[in-house]
């Protein structure tokens, strides 16, 4: 079964969230470069910095299709955005003393 943005958006969110720039993964997620060869490039680089989570996010881009990568950057930009309304709807909901 191919992997789904959806399945996989918000590992990909938290990752960014702690990368703002997709640390291991900037050449292919901030960048759009969507090859296969720098994918690879990607995870060597995630295990020589020792990024295991970039190293096994890489691993999913790999499975995924050039497509799906050119618009994860995207969505996860969505999903943060959306997380971050709820969250501040949620802080606004509870009342000061």
């Amino acid at each position: 079964m191919a992997i789904t943005i959806p399945q996989v958006v918000e590992r990909f969110a938290n990752y960014y969230r702690n990368n703002r720039v997709w640390g291991s993964l900037h050449i292919v997620l901030a960048d759009n470069n969507t090859r296969d060869t720098f994918v690879e490039y990607c995870i060597e680089l995630a295990k020589e910095r020792g990024d295991v989570e970039g190293e096994e996010l890489g691993k999913i881009l790999l499975s995924m299709s050039r497509t799906q990568r050119a618009k994860l950057p995207s969505k996860v930009s969505e999903f943060v955005n959306q997380q971050d309304k709820l969250l501040k709807e949620n802080q606004n909901a509870i009342p000061s003393h």
